[in-house]
């Protein structure tokens, strides 16, 4: 993989929030809106127009994930609550 590739990607070791329930930070709202801010900066450096809708595709999908992930989460509360 060249120099020219790993810029536009950003480092392999980007950081990650930390999550204190066991859970991948996929598997959390605020890791998947994590995960978008990551996509929608690497979509702002310079590269193709293909790279880029990608990635701002991506972007759009991890924050649908998040907003999904609330719901549950809301839901499961309110349950719990009721119960």
């Amino acid at each position: 993989m060249s120099s020219a590739s790993l810029e536009t990607f950003g480092p392999a070791s980007a950081p990650r929030p930390t999550v204190r329930s066991g859970k991948r930070s996929e598997d959390t709202a605020a890791g998947c809106r994590a995960n978008a801010a990551a996509d929608l900066g690497r979509a702002r450096a310079p590269g193709g127009d293909f790279m880029r809708g990608r990635l701002e595709h991506s972007a759009a999908v991890w924050s649908e994930r998040a907003d999904l992930l609330e719901r549950i989460e809301k839901s499961f509360k309110a349950r719990t609550r009721a119960t």
